[in-house]
């Protein structure tokens, strides 16, 4: 297990760094499947404009940031723990990265969507369940001492995330990245 865990510890990083992401109301991913954001493309009632959409959703980034701060602390802590211990950690704080970036999601899917812009943000919104999913699969694989598959995860997550910077950077949810 220490050489999972030595594998995929870069691999916290970058779920952290996601949940930093899901935060910047770009859409934190639960593990809510495709066909909740097949559904979402009718536009609730009260927000009008993208505008007012980006300030909510970029809220929900700057909430889900300040509850991820302690996990990125106990992060640092795991590289002078014994093996054993370092490991259960890592699977507890990439399983809370998870729960943490779920209940954004869920609050972002409940944001209002202009109609003009419904399609775009179910897009995004995809894209980070994206990326909750890999996020999951490196938990999995680290569960399971599964290096091949943990980085399988990991390349995953590296992909979707830079995919959905420049789809999130495009449609005006860039204040959330600058710190990650």
């Amino acid at each position: 297990m220490q050489a999972m865990r030595d594998q995929l510890r870069p691999a916290l990083v970058v779920v952290m760094i996601v949940a930093g992401l899901l935060s910047a109301g770009c859409g934190s991913r639960d593990n809510h499947a495709a066909s909740v954001h097949a559904g979402a493309e009718s536009t609730p009632t009260g927000v009008s404009t993208k505008a007012q959409f980006v300030t909510q959703a970029q809220a929900i980034c700057q909430g889900l940031s300040a509850s991820e701060k302690p996990l990125k602390a106990r992060q640092e802590t795991l590289k002078s723990l014994p093996s054993a211990a370092a490991d259960k950690l890592f699977v507890s704080l990439v399983d809370q990265v998870v729960k943490l970036s779920r209940a954004a999601d869920s609050r972002l899917e409940a944001l209002a969507r202009p109609a003009d812009d419904s399609s775009a943000i179910s897009k995004l919104l995809a894209g980070f369940t994206a990326e909750i999913n890999d996020a999951v699969g490196i938990a999995r694989a680290a569960r399971s001492e599964e290096s091949t598959s943990g980085e399988a995860s990991e390349d995953a997550l590296k992909r979707s995330i830079a995919a959905n910077i420049a789809a999130a950077g495009a449609f005006g949810m860039r204040a959330c990245f600058g710190s990650e």
